[in-house]
């Protein structure tokens, strides 16, 4: 028959529990960052505004339009440890064709703050969450200085979002980001 008051085993069993509380429980350390992930994130980038001209120049040329193409502004993508994307926008695409005196200007301006999430996985960075909300995009296009009412070509869409993974090659001060699907190779440098 059991002879101990139930008190004493009921505080013995509490001192046990409390004392277990005491000790100190040190999470495991976190796995360093390797590859693609190490040289990515934790830096701002800055958008190479005359290599996006260039690939819009080839990429206008692909659709049978010759045009010289200017990229004026700025674009930062800020990449945290935790995968936090935000990038700051504020540039404008100028394409002009045409022959002196039927010169066709079409103009995208691109302004705002996207953000979103992007996992590294191996090469490929995988947005989650974005929100362009913050983000305009506003095309127009002139002949000869009149407005037109329909664009002539399609200026290709330059800003990174969540339908499709994005592939990533990074050498340390030179990041390149491209989007599946698109013909377009962004090139950013290190802050």
């Amino acid at each position: 028959m059991f002879t101990q008051p139930l008190s004493t085993v009921a505080i013995a069993t509490a001192m046990v529990i409390g004392l277990a509380g005491c000790s100190l429980i040190e999470p495991p350390p976190e796995a360093p960052l390797t590859g693609i992930a190490a040289c990515t994130l934790g830096k701002t980038w800055n958008l190479d505004t005359g290599k996006l001209a260039e690939a819009l120049t080839a990429e206008l040329a692909s659709q049978k339009v010759t045009a010289v193409v200017a990229v004026d502004g700025h674009e930062t993508l800020a990449w945290d440890l935790t995968g936090k994307v935000t990038v700051d926008t504020d540039y404008t695409i100028t394409s002009t064709s045409g022959a002196e005196g039927q010169q066709t200007v079409v103009t995208g301006k691109h302004s705002g703050k996207s953000t979103g999430i992007a996992y590294i996985n191996a090469e490929v960075a995988i947005p989650r969450n974005w929100d362009a909300s913050g983000l305009t995009v506003t095309t127009k296009a002139t002949l000869n200085g009149a407005d037109l009412e329909q664009l002539p070509y399609e200026l290709v869409n330059t800003e990174l979002d969540d339908s499709v993974g994005v592939e990533l090659t990074c050498d340390g001060g030179t990041l390149t980001t491209h989007q599946r699907g698109s013909d377009i190779i962004l090139t950013w440098s290190s802050k």
